[in-house]
């Protein structure tokens, strides 16, 4: 007997069951799970692609930023590198101008007596007791050869005698010589001047007025032997403060510089060991502010006459051949703006014609080291007046 089956339910309401050879979706779960997993991936996808725009677009923002803000460092770094270069340019430019210009100022002073009128070879010049370009030319005549410089001293008693001394300037303005002027670095009769106030440039309006009326007078290419002997004590100036005096050196040089930028500075010792500073080479004041070494060197302490005397002059302590070894040292010449016989007085050498013969011996052995030498004729040493000295007077005439 058959016994017909029932249909099997769903077990989905209101599904009607699937005609014979069709499969249903339902009945292959691998599959959905497929076309679901598709279905997500293609869905995030697009969310992930939607977005990619907007992370490169901030990264692009961020990278520009740094990169503006590397571009502006960089710029400042070199505008600042820039500024330092332009101010090391202008700095080196100035002082390049200023040692040309002095340069040129030494050129020129030294061309007016490297000229010498006298056709020596070293420029030769006397102090005179009158100080006048006529005694200057009665001079030249009677040694036979003209002078190429004149010295003389400024009065050193204020200071206006020391920075406005017309009268002087007037009588030597428009000469043939090349000048020479002593010049105190303090007035000896004005209370209360010190070279440390000096040093502190309290009077450097007095310097910079001395160039400003030394110029005006046409001697602004003059040489000045400013404080000069500093190493012994019998001068208000002495240098017993080396440092303070090399600063006052060094102010009362600039300030007259500005104003007469052709001067030159003799920076002028005592020859010998000297009271107030036993090394001079303390208070010197550097080779910018110095033209030429000056030494002053008489017949005496010690005399030629004097066992030995030429040799301590020459080669003693702190003698000719020392400054000229300094000045040497220093790119200087050498000058000697006093020498002469001494004929009176303790060790003075009196009327002996071998001191002016040995000198002349020194000048003519360092003749291209020698700047200028200067005769010095007064109440202890005068060759013309009178023959007061005729050996040493004749030894003058027949070698200078």
């Amino acid at each position: 007997m058959i016994i017909p089956r029932a249909a099997k339910s769903t077990g989905q309401a209101g599904v009607t069951p699937k005609a014979p050879g069709r499969r249903g979706a339902a009945r292959h779960p691998r599959f959905a799970t497929a076309v679901s997993l598709v279905c997500a991936v293609a869905a995030f996808g697009t969310v992930t692609l939607s977005a990619v725009p907007t992370g490169a677009a901030v990264a692009r923002t961020h990278t520009a930023a740094r990169a503006r803000a590397h571009a502006a460092a960089e710029a400042r770094t070199n505008a600042a590198a820039e500024a330092r270069a332009h101010a090391a340019a202008r700095a080196r430019a100035h002082a390049i101008a200023r040692a040309r210009a002095h340069a040129a100022a030494r050129a020129d002073a030294s061309a007016a007596v490297s000229r010498t009128r006298s056709g020596l070879p070293w420029a030769s010049g006397a102090y005179l007791p009158t100080g006048t370009p006529a005694a200057a030319a009665a001079f030249g005549a009677w040694r036979n050869r003209p002078l190429d410089l004149g010295e003389v001293s400024l009065n050193t008693s204020t200071w206006a005698s020391i920075t406005d001394p017309a009268w002087l300037y007037r009588r030597w303005e428009g000469s043939p010589y090349a000048m020479v002027f002593t010049v105190a670095m303090l007035p000896t009769h004005v209370r209360g001047v010190s070279i440390q106030a000096c040093a502190h440039g309290y009077y450097n309006a007095y310097w910079r007025q001395f160039g400003q009326v030394i110029r005006s007078y046409g001697l602004g290419s003059s040489i000045i032997r400013l404080g000069w002997e500093f190493n012994g004590k019998w001068y208000r100036w002495a240098a017993t403060n080396p440092k303070a005096w090399a600063e006052c050196w060094v102010q009362a040089v600039t300030s007259a510089w500005s104003t007469a930028p052709r001067l030159r500075w003799d920076w002028n010792v005592n020859r010998g060991l000297s009271s107030a500073l036993a090394h001079p080479a303390l208070a010197y004041p550097g080779n910018h502010y110095v033209s030429m070494i000056g030494i002053d060197s008489y017949d005496w302490w010690p005399s030629v006459s004097m066992a030995g005397g030429w040799h301590q002059q020459l080669d003693g302590t702190q003698g000719l051949n020392y400054w000229l070894a300094f000045a040497k040292a220093h790119g200087k010449k050498l000058s000697v703006p006093e020498w002469g016989s001494v004929r009176y007085g303790r060790s003075a050498g009196g009327d002996d014609p071998r001191y002016v013969r040995d000198m002349r011996a020194f000048f003519v052995a360092n003749a291209p080291y020698i700047a200028f030498e200067t005769i010095f004729q007064g109440a202890r040493g005068n060759y013309k007046a009178g023959h007061a000295m005729p050996n040493a007077a004749h030894a003058y005439k027949a070698g200078f």
